[in-house]
């Protein structure tokens, strides 16, 4: 049996890691030909951090990433919410 991922973004990508360390057989199915950068930023906070340190690529995320020291959420207006 192998289990289908459908997509590989951030989710179907993390969830082939968790398979593969589980050695579960799965297969990654993606729509897109190739996987290259968009431009868009992405956000991981401290508990998704923790589960790529478990899979021993947290080092390598940091290294291609920033680190906030500080986040503000904030409406239209800039007004911290």
């Amino acid at each position: 049996m192998e289990i289908a991922i459908i997509g590989a973004g951030i989710g179907g990508l993390t969830t082939a890691l968790a398979l593969k360390k589980a050695s579960i057989p799965f297969r990654v199915y993606e729509a897109a030909t190739e996987l290259k950068p968009v431009g868009a930023g992405i956000m991981l906070a401290s508990n998704a951090m923790t589960v790529y340190n478990y899979f021993g690529i947290a080092d390598q995320l940091r290294a291609l990433g920033i680190t906030f020291k500080q986040l503000h959420i904030t409406d239209a207006q800039l007004n911290i919410l």
